[in-house]
């Protein structure tokens, strides 16, 4: 007994330099589950993590499987074979072989994999931080009755080890995130801002290159009008019907002025 503490120890402690300044979660799994399988020997480890709206996300180390495959690697925890555990029903799950485990099977269950990968012993514990459950941890193999409650109590405990550190590192990457949306949206908000003050402005440039446009003609059409009555005096012939049109037309580029 002593020993197997002593090994016990020195295996979560080379878990933890393992892991330390990690920050890919991939390879954290990698780097877990080497040392811990000197302690549970495995086939497959997988751990998921609860999201919201009733989702989560799957990540496998050894054969990866159509939890993590799918091109959305997110699945409805509903669907989850082991949804009784990841709700709190459950507090752990041990079985020697999850394909007659009827807790693996019920309408709708994603189990399918469990039989592709040839899941037989399989030992589940729940991800835990601050009394909440954030996920699970499940080490399989393929042969049957491979665990045992000294199994479950050591998975146990790999997993309050791993559960703190991933949840650092997945509130790490929200905070990177919520960075690069706030600045995203701040840097949509000042091309919006530039591209109005740039449509003001051409629309302004606009507005005089028209005015200046009514103006010259306006112009042109008064020296024209000038003309005319310069003639009507010049030949002293000026009758009413002419002076009519001609103020007729005067109001009308009067009126272009104004705008």
């Amino acid at each position: 007994m002593k020993r197997f503490a002593e090994k016990s120890l020195s295996c979560f402690l080379s878990i933890s330099r393992a892991i330390a300044g990690e920050t890919d979660v991939n390879r954290v799994l990698q780097r877990f589950a080497c040392e811990l399988s000197a302690l549970l020997p495995h086939d497959h480890l997988d751990i998921v993590m609860l999201g919201q709206h009733g989702q989560q996300a799957c990540y496998e180390v050894g054969q990866h499987t159509a939890w993590s495959r799918r091109s959305d690697p997110t699945m409805l925890t509903r669907d989850s074979p082991i949804r009784s555990l990841l709700w709190g029903d459950l507090p752990n799950m041990l079985t020697d072989d999850a394909w007659n485990d009827e807790r693996f099977h019920f309408p709708g269950a994603d189990s399918k994999p469990i039989f592709e990968a040839v899941l037989r012993s399989r030992v589940i514990v729940p991800l835990r931080v601050r009394g909440t459950i954030t996920g699970s941890l499940a080490i399989s193999r393929r042969e049957v009755a491979a665990y045992d409650k000294r199994s479950l109590q050591i998975a146990q405990n790999a997993a309050d080890l791993l559960a703190p550190y991933l949840f650092a590192l997945e509130q790490g990457e929200q905070a990177r995130n919520a960075a690069v949306a706030e600045s995203e949206a701040r840097a949509s908000e000042e091309m919006l801002r530039l591209g109005a003050l740039r449509l003001t402005e051409g629309m302004e440039r606009e507005r005089q290159r028209i005015a200046m446009d009514i103006h010259d003609q306006t112009l042109a059409d008064l020296a024209r009008l000038s003309r005319r009555l310069a003639r009507m005096i010049g030949n002293g012939k000026v009758n009413m019907e002419d002076l009519i049109q001609i103020e007729g037309d005067l109001s009308l580029y009067l009126d272009e002025l104004r705008g």
